[in-house]
């Protein structure tokens, strides 16, 4: 799928694009800022296009939501809101394509392969079919986790919860020392959570930072607790805390890893589902 923003305004809206359902809207030139042009084609966008008949290109359908979701991040809150609520409203009345449109906002808006991460916006989306009767049991209840998940753990929200430590005892998140900031770190056994992990026990402006006691950082494994695990967690990083819990991915959202929280003194949720790259940038002023 080719980006809408790798074209000009001309482009990108004067015709349809290949592998796409529609041309999309363009702005009238009344629409003179970014924010107003993006506002007017999300509103729009939908217009020529039946989301209650069959949808037949499955693949067509993904990028030209792609491409739409693209629009999100430069268009007004409201302005988004309102038009994601029409449209999941008038797929309702399909309910294979309300089922698609779920997945298509789960990899789009949710998932790991996601562009634009907003979880208000996927939210109005899923809430929807977790509500759904007319849905699969299955279907209805892998949203309703995922909406359980989201709402455990928003943005400004305080943490807390119970881990096994390396010496085999129950602790709590709000049991930490004193620290101007949290970061948690969630592993599990794949590569690219060793990998992280080893990146970030080498970064120096984090170590830095550990070390300073201007943060403190929590390594937990989404694993049982085991001696073997315990002796070999030890020695991740002299300045860590480690810690391992099998249920935290049930009650937390945690939906790619290795990912990090960040909290506040207060431990307050400030950052979510930060990538071990994304964290890096964040402590390493031109990473």
């Amino acid at each position: 799928m080719v980006s809408v923003f790798a074209l000009t305004a001309q482009e990108q809206l004067a015709e349809q694009l290949p592998g796409t359902l529609f041309a999309y809207p363009m702005a009238p030139d009344t629409c003179s800022t970014l924010e107003s042009r993006c506002n007017y084609i999300i509103s729009h966008f939908w217009e020529n296009y039946d989301i209650s008949k069959p949808i037949t290109d499955m693949e067509a359908f993904e990028n030209t939501f792609r491409d739409f979701v693209d629009f999100f991040r430069y268009s007004h809150r409201n302005i988004v809101m309102g038009v994601v609520r029409d449209l999941v409203n008038k797929a309702q009345s399909n309910t294979s394509n309300l089922l698609k449109l779920g997945e298509v906002a789960e990899r789009a808006l949710y998932g790991p392969g996601a562009e634009y991460w907003s979880d208000e916006v996927y939210v109005a989306f899923i809430k929807p079919i977790a509500a759904n009767k007319s849905l699969p049991k299955e279907v209805r209840d892998h949203y309703a986790s995922q909406l359980t998940r989201i709402n455990a753990v928003q943005t400004g929200s305080t943490l807390d919860f119970e881990y096994i430590g390396a010496d085999g005892l129950k602790h709590r998140l709000n049991e930490l020392p004193e620290s101007e900031s949290y970061i948690i770190l969630f592993l599990d056994d794949s590569t690219d959570s060793s990998i992280g992990r080893l990146r970030l026990s080498t970064d120096v402006a984090l170590n830095a930072l550990l070390e300073s006691g201007n943060a403190t950082l929590l390594c937990l494994s989404l694993n049982n607790y085991s001696a073997e695990w315990a002796t070999t967690a030890q020695a991740y990083c002299e300045h860590w805390i480690v810690g391992c819990s099998e249920n935290l991915s049930d009650q937390l959202d945690l939906r790619s890893l290795p990912c990090c929280y960040v909290l506040n003194s207060e431990r307050v949720i400030v950052n979510k589902s930060l990538s071990v790259e994304g964290l890096m940038r964040a402590v390493n002023p031109g990473f």
